[in-house]
């Protein structure tokens, strides 16, 4: 089923909920991997290694994390506020 419509035209706060929704999907989807890579890499890698290493590796997932939030979360932003992504 696609968007209601009047007079013929697609209803222009369903275009605005789906992308919505699809930057919101991008922002937890883009934790959601980072995160696993910082899991599988710090159980690959770092778990045996001397605990200075684990607070560096601690404070760059931490930072990268914090980065990739405040992309994401722009965009969220942006689609809320109705402004162009691009």
């Amino acid at each position: 089923m696609g968007a209601p419509t009047t007079n013929g035209t697609a209803d222009p706060r369903a275009a605005r909920r789906s992308a919505m929704r699809r930057a919101t999907l991008h922002l937890i989807l883009g934790v959601a991997l980072l995160d696993t890579i910082a899991i599988l890499g710090y159980y690959a890698v770092i778990v045996h290694a001397p605990d200075r290493t684990k607070l560096i590796f601690t404070g760059v997932w931490t930072v990268a994390t914090a980065l990739v939030v405040a992309v994401l979360l722009r965009r969220v932003r942006r689609v809320r506020s109705g402004q162009s992504l691009r």
